[in-house]
């Protein structure tokens, strides 16, 4: 959103010192952006703005908290049909006129206070012009509104015996995996494993809220590479930021037990930033109640996701069931479920809370919380990141810790086979198969074999560079595979069966009393060899 700076250097000169004037400060002659920039600062932190918006008329307040309600802005030509157009005008006129002194509507009553501004935003398939609350002036009524609000909720005591589920950061290794997958072409249902709880369908829409990934273009290269190679601080942010001011992350439709309809018309947005200002007064590292929550809620503030009427109007059907939740008698089956998903599920599988779960039930009982709410607003200093394990098993496995550069796992997955995770460490094997794959992909092994050099952190098991290397330069590789043996120690037995029409079966004569033999042609064997009178013993499951 631009800033309250933006706003005011997007004036005329006239209209900047008009509304600085209304602020109450003395100005110098020429107003720089360095002055715009202070005064703008000093305008917030002393109260000035607060005192403006305090006293402004009935219905200009009214007209504000419209604009709030809808993230802060809303499309000029809907705003202007209900509050009045901005009139057009020279410095001549406004010195004449003074519409700042008696404004013709709600609309420049805000413009002339400087509270609301016009601006094209980059909205597709064109730029569409908005009316908008500057950055400074959309947090600090978000601060105000917070302030007022009763606390929602209450502390939770925790019994003895419950079972603590912390929360981390394995988005960003979720994502890693997820992005490796789609670049190697698997199916979504294919990447695994996933660390965090979300499955790699809903990580998948993660990646495409952040422009990482699109249905019809595929991964976007750079943004993938500039996100795996940033410090896991800054990347976390990243995904937070992205999350928190999304427009098309579908948290309502995660909800698997609840069917929306087809076409629903939900403003995620709103929705979401609803449920964090709910949430944002519960003290950071303060275990709280999850059903005194969602109760307080439904109390207070029932409306965060349907609205008045939609409450009738939205199509909602219990999957299980079949049966229609309209209504508010439906309150708990839909707002009430949601509010548990969004904290248990959302919130958790994002790092911002830790759970209390009951052991016997697997209830979460109460929810706190955790550092990384900070993200929400700030980035944090980023810490030397720990360097972890990366080795390879005699078999030819990859060993690679989630504490490693996710950029390096990222290479290392596509010219391999995954194996999952083993002691919370991905697992990964080099195989012919996943060799050749890899070249379609324009990769070569001796990429693999400069990874593998540079990152090791253990000395490699012998052989391993010149088994890669072999393939590379010859496609020279061994085969195992499971055979079929059939033994017997009567030689004029296995002559007549050479000599019948299951010759076509026999694979390969391995000595004078054992062949091998297709697995299509055992029951014939077997009814060949009773009758040359011998029973056909089958040993473990061929």
């Amino acid at each position: 959103m631009p800033t309250i700076k933006n706003l005011l250097y997007n004036h005329d000169p006239d209209v900047q010192r008009a509304i600085l004037t209304r602020w109450g400060f003395e100005l110098p002659t020429e107003i720089s952006i360095q002055d715009l920039k202070s005064l703008s600062s000093a305008a917030i932190q002393d109260g000035t703005i607060l005192e403006i918006i305090q006293t402004l008329p009935d219905p200009a307040k009214i007209c504000l908290t419209d604009l709030m309600k809808n993230d802060g802005k809303i499309p000029w030509s809907q705003f202007s049909r209900k509050y009045g157009e901005i009139r057009v005008m020279g410095a001549g006129r406004r010195e004449r006129v003074h519409p700042e002194r008696e404004p013709a509507n709600l609309s420049e009553v805000l413009w002339y206070n400087g509270l609301m501004g016009k601006a094209f935003f980059n909205t597709k398939p064109e730029p569409v012009e908005y009316a908008y609350i500057p950055e400074e002036i959309r947090e600090l009524l978000h601060q105000a509104a917070r302030k007022n609000r009763p606390q929602t909720g209450k502390e939770f005591v925790l019994p003895k015996g419950i079972l603590i589920q912390r929360a981390h950061d394995y988005i960003l290794d979720d994502l890693c995996t997820v992005l490796a997958g789609l670049r190697m072409g698997m199916k979504i249902q294919e990447i695994q494993p996933m660390r965090s709880p979300f499955s790699s369908a809903v990580v998948q829409q993660l990646a495409l809220s952040m422009g990482f990934y699109h249905p019809r273009n595929g991964l976007n290269l750079d943004a993938v590479q500039e996100h795996l190679t940033k410090p896991r601080v800054e990347s976390y942010y990243d995904v937070l930021q992205n999350w928190q001011h999304s427009h098309i992350f579908p948290d309502v439709l995660l909800l698997s037990d609840l069917d929306f309809g087809k076409n629903p018309h939900i403003n995620f947005l709103n929705v979401r930033q609803r449920m964090i200002d709910l949430l944002d007064l519960i003290p950071s590292g303060t275990w709280w109640e999850l059903d005194a929550t969602i109760a307080d809620i439904k109390t207070n503030q029932p409306e965060f996701l349907r609205v008045a009427g939609d409450m009738d109007a939205w199509f909602i059907q219990d999957r299980q069931t079949g049966e229609l939740l309209q209504g508010f008698e439906y309150w708990d089956e839909v707002e009430g479920k949601f509010i548990r998903f969004f904290i248990a599920t959302i919130l958790y599988g994002l790092g911002l809370c830790d759970l209390a779960i009951d052991r016997k039930s697997g209830v979460v009982l109460g929810f706190r919380w955790s550092e990384r709410k900070k993200a929400l607003h700030e980035i944090r200093e980023a810490p030397d990141e720990e360097k972890g394990a990366f080795y390879a098993l005699a078999q030819g496995n990859l060993v690679i810790s989630p504490t490693c550069s996710r950029s390096l796992r990222y290479q290392i997955a596509r010219f391999c086979e995954w194996k999952g995770m083993r002691r919370g460490e991905y697992q990964y094997q080099i195989t012919p198969a996943s060799l050749w794959r890899a070249r379609q992909q324009d990769l070569q092994v001796n990429q693999l074999i400069g990874l593998l050099k540079k990152h090791f952190t253990k000395e490699t098991v012998s052989g391993l560079f010149s088994a890669l290397q072999h393939f590379e330069e010859e496609e020279k590789f061994a085969t195992i595979q499971p055979a079929i043996l059939l033994h017997i120690d009567d030689e004029k037995v296995l002559l007549k069966i050479k000599q019948s029409e299951l010759k076509k079966y026999i694979i390969e004569e391995i000595n004078s009393s054992t062949l091998s033999i297709d697995r299509k042609g055992i029951e014939q064997f077997q009814a060949k060899l009773t009758e040359l009178g011998y029973l056909c013993h089958i040993a473990g499951e061929v």
